[in-house]
């Protein structure tokens, strides 16, 4: 199997032109992506947000209060005093306060309107959107929250498109009507809520005590890491090709040599290529932009680990290419058939584009691809150095591996069986 192993390295490494494409070319995208791509996960850039946000408010507040109190009759002194409470938490008045601060006034110009004109000013495009309390919602939020009754106390937000600042803004108004929700709760349960020292949302960005921020320059070393390790796998499957066309196959079976001996000795120097291939793009990527500055020690251990479980997947996958190609009678079906593999796992594994733009249940099943799932767990590594985020993914790439690796023993052609 030596021999095999050997002849396999040496064969690749006599190619200088491949071999200086499969290093080189993922390094040279991800550094002209980088630089082409600017901000696209979050960094700080100087690009400032202006937000027109037209607010209508229908709601009554006062009378909502006063109806409530009139059907709500105090029976004792801690219902008189959570009533007390819910008037000092006046949910319209909060969220107007809320939506006029300074945080939010950097950014967003709040217009109150009536219905009818803010509707007409959205759909013309003349505002970005709209936030509309409805008739009767301090009535029907306080029979909610104090007498768990079924209401329809809802606040309509509507958009004219979608943008990062619509998105932003619906958020932020999530995590306050949350906030408040805890508030009332906390409330009617009789409890004391200093509403002076209310901690509501703010504006901005919030960085998490020993997490690491998640930039551009990863995304594009893992994507292209990951998917040129991929393209390994049908370029030894196109290999064992040639040799078929060559009858290599055929002389080694000639040499009474045991025949696992040819698909592991591709199997093995496959990990190490791609093993090699994983790495030069990872210190490539780091020595010319500096990616991994900032890491220590166990950052480096921990993808080191992955990198090459990913290697070996990817060589148990390799083994399945090569027994296939071993059978089909025609080379070129066997290489279609490879590549079109290898570009449905690149898709779905969110190398060629970010995998929170395809769909939910395709972003599911793009994570248990090999590629997506090492650039899923190598994203949450960067941000959170934690073992036990290892776990569960080195789970699945060694069932990925003993399965493939099965599979590719299982479909490899016994003697007289190639075809």
């Amino acid at each position: 199997m030596w021999a095999f192993l050997t002849k396999d390295l040496l064969l690749f490494w006599r190619d200088r032109k491949e071999v200086a494409v499969i290093i080189l070319l993922p390094i040279v995208l991800v550094v002209l992506l980088s630089l082409v791509v600017p901000g696209m996960f979050g960094e700080e850039t100087s690009e400032s947000y202006d937000l027109d946000l037209a607010l209508v408010v229908e709601d009554q507040q006062d009378q909502g209060f006063e109806r409530f109190q009139e059907e709500v009759e105090p029976s004792n002194d801690q219902s008189q005093q959570m009533i007390d409470q819910l008037q000092a938490m006046p949910p319209v008045d909060g969220l107007v306060a809320y939506l006029n601060s300074p945080e939010l006034a950097e950014w967003v110009t709040v217009n109150q309107m009536d219905l009818d004109q803010a509707q007409t000013q959205v759909d013309e495009g003349e505002l970005d959107a709209a936030l509309i309390i409805p008739e009767h919602y301090t009535y029907q939020l306080l029979n909610e929250m104090v007498l768990d009754e079924p209401s329809e106390a809802t606040l309509q937000f509507q958009a004219s498109g979608q943008s990062q600042e619509v998105d932003m803004l619906r958020q932020m108004i999530q995590r306050y009507l949350d906030q408040i929700n805890l508030q009332y709760a906390v409330a009617s349960s009789g409890s004391q809520v200093d509403s002076a020292n209310d901690n509501l949302p703010e504006g901005g960005v919030e960085n998490v005590e020993g997490q690491s921020m998640f930039s551009m320059e990863h995304y594009f070393t893992f994507s292209m890491a990951a998917l040129f390790t991929l393209f390994l796998a049908a370029t030894v499957a196109t290999r064992t090709g040639i040799e078929k066309r060559e009858q290599t196959f055929n002389r080694i079976a000639l040499t009474n040599a045991p025949p696992l001996y040819y698909l592991m000795g591709k199997t093995i120097s496959t990990f190490i290529l791609a093993w090699l291939q994983m790495m030069f793009v990872l210190v490539g990527a780091h020595l010319i932009l500096g990616v991994f500055t900032e890491e220590g020690p166990t950052f480096w251990v921990g993808l080191i680990v992955m990198a090459t479980l990913y290697a070996l997947a990817i060589a148990a996958i390799s083994s399945i290419m090569t027994s296939t190609m071993l059978r089909v009678k025609n080379n070129d079906t066997g290489d279609g058939i490879f590549m079109a593999v290898v570009m449905v796992l690149g898709v779905i594994g969110g190398n060629f584009v970010p995998i929170n733009v395809l769909p939910n249940w395709l972003q599911q099943i793009g994570e248990l691809t090999p590629n997506g799932l090492i650039l899923a767990t190598l994203t949450e590594w960067v941000q959170d150095q934690t073992y036990s985020l290892l776990v569960m993914p080195t789970v699945i790439l060694v069932a990925i591996i003993v399965t493939a690796l099965s599979i590719g023993i299982a479909v490899y052609p016994k003697r007289g069986e190639q075809s």
